[in-house]
């Protein structure tokens, strides 16, 4: 494919994802609400489970990928308390070549890592520490920006997507003197308005709470998917088809785009600033090429064959998920667990004694 159609192609797939993350996941309970029912298809359950994440206080988490020979591991806890400094969590990652940890525990961040073969080095920065070393190695503005974002990240016990991000926007400007401006503005003018957030959310609402749920969709987009029920927990497995679900969104999203003039016109803006001449008309080219297939490679473009696993409790909250994925030979595997779920402390052992070995063996000047 030409770079042309691979920038608008990957503008409109990544607008979809951000859509989807920014308002599906933190929304679906009001999105129930406002549908009068609770959709079941593959897609809307797996989003429901992963929307619990954002409920826990606390839970202990493993983590593993692998692909094409290659693994990690990844594993720990996350505690959340009144403010990010009261809180804390813990990553321990076993790759191939390499093994490590990292936590933060009262405002303090503590790590240790090396080779497979080798013992661990470690590090510890007290608060104090950790605020000088970011003005000394970013400059004053840069860190007084990352502590705001910090502070603002957790609130009673929960992840403050909407304070964070608000801060986020409210502080850019203190970048200016250390950052390329025209860089920040471009930024600050790529992020949907209200009315584009609103209209996103209604679209997604309607497509994946309404259109998914129709018969002729599932049997299309979810050529295997199956439900077992056992002692309170649900097992869903489900294969989907990324050509047809492309397809069918991009049908549903070109017959009723009128209705999201806001949305259209800023996805239509995203296209044009990543480069594109006549972005309106490029904007057309790519969705008549998905709905037809035809990207003019002169071969069908395969998509990956993807498989997921899932299983949750009550209210939908999520025990397990893995996803397998496999292309041109290819293959990848993911999986997420979790256990002792608002069972945490902050002061967790595990944190704390890997805290202390940190400080007690502290090798940053």
């Amino acid at each position: 494919m030409s770079r042309k159609t691979i920038a608008v192609i990957s503008t409109v797939v990544a607008a979809v994802i951000a859509v989807a993350l920014a308002f599906i996941i933190p929304n679906f309970t009001a999105v129930k609400a406002a549908l009068g029912f609770r959709p079941n298809n593959p897609l809307v359950v797996t989003m429901d489970a992963l929307n619990s994440l954002t409920t826990l206080r606390s839970a202990k988490y493993e983590a593993k990928f692998s692909a094409n020979g290659s693994s990690a591991t990844f594993s720990g806890l996350y505690s959340l308390g009144s403010t990010t400094d009261d809180s804390s969590a813990m990553l321990t990652f076993d790759a191939d070549d390499s093994k490590g940890s990292i936590a933060w525990y009262k405002g303090a961040v503590a790590a240790g890592g090396g080779y497979q073969d080798e013992d661990y080095s470690y590090y510890y920065y007290d608060a104090d520490q950790l605020e000088s070393t970011l003005r000394d190695g970013m400059g004053g503005d840069a860190a007084n920006f990352v502590m705001d974002v910090k502070d603002a990240l957790i609130k009673n016990g929960r992840i403050d997507v909407e304070g964070t991000e608000q801060t986020v926007y409210d502080k850019l400007d203190s970048l200016s003197d250390e950052y390329n401006v025209d860089e920040i503005e471009r930024f600050k003018d790529t992020q949907p308005s209200a009315a584009v957030k609103s209209e996103a959310s209604k679209l997604m609402q309607h497509y994946f709470g309404v259109e998914l749920e129709k018969k002729e969709a599932i049997a299309t987009i979810f050529p295997m998917h199956t439900s077992q029920k056992s002692g309170g927990t649900t097992q869903l497995d489900y294969r989907i088809d990324l050509k047809a679900l492309a397809q069918h969104f991009v049908s549903y999203w070109t017959a009723h785009e009128t209705e999201y003039p806001q949305l259209r016109a800023w996805v239509i803006n995203q296209i044009k600033d990543s480069g594109v001449d006549d972005a309106e008309s490029e904007y057309r080219k790519a969705l008549d090429q998905v709905r037809k297939w035809d990207f003019g490679t002169g071969s069908e473009v395969k998509m990956p064959y993807v498989e997921v696993s899932l299983n949750y409790g009550g209210k939908r909250m999520l025990n397990s998920i893995s996803v397998h994925a496999e292309y041109d030979g290819d293959s990848v595997d993911g999986s997420l667990s979790l256990s002792g779920q608002n069972l945490v402390s902050a002061s967790d052992t595990q944190v704390t004694e890997f805290v202390d070995k940190a400080k007690a063996n502290n090798q940053a000047e």
